[in-house]
């Protein structure tokens, strides 16, 4: 682990070197960021997208064929989100319970209007994870905590 540390730093020791990023490389790495956090999310939740086909959807709004409608959704929906949660930090908003549950009303809007903005009520698993995310009755109280 000590290893990865030191190259993180090395790297980020590298990077600080580069600053100020000029506005074009801040914007290749924002548009970087934006495709493969949508890709690996939604890829978490069973999207069969890739990450390029992610990118086509994204950048030049193409219909992948043989991906549903939902996958599509799922990337619009999540970089929309990513977009209004980035206009929260610009405005100094605080975070909240609030902003949590707009930001998921934003990402299920389209796709499942009934728990849009609201946290789950069932218990889940995460296929292939050894996590067991938290029984479904306390997720209130974790993320009043966690506020």
């Amino acid at each position: 682990m000590n290893g990865n540390l030191d190259r993180l730093t090395l790297m980020k020791k590298n990077l600080d070197q580069q600053r100020p990023l000029s506005k074009e490389l801040t914007r290749i790495l924002k548009e970087d960021f934006i495709i493969k956090s949508t890709y690996h999310s939604n890829a978490i939740e069973g999207n069969r997208l890739t990450v390029f086909e992610t990118k086509a959807v994204l950048e030049d709004g193409i219909v992948i064929v043989g991906k549903s409608m939902r996958e599509h959704l799922e990337a619009i929906k999540h970089k929309e989100a990513i977009l209004v949660a980035e206009e929260i930090v610009q405005q100094d908003q605080p975070f909240s319970e609030m902003v949590i549950k707009e930001l998921h009303s934003i990402v299920l809007h389209s796709i499942d209007r009934a728990n849009a903005g609201k946290y789950r009520e069932q218990n889940v698993i995460i296929s292939g994870a050894s996590h067991t995310p938290p029984d479904a009755v306390v997720v209130p109280q974790l993320m009043t905590d966690l506020i």
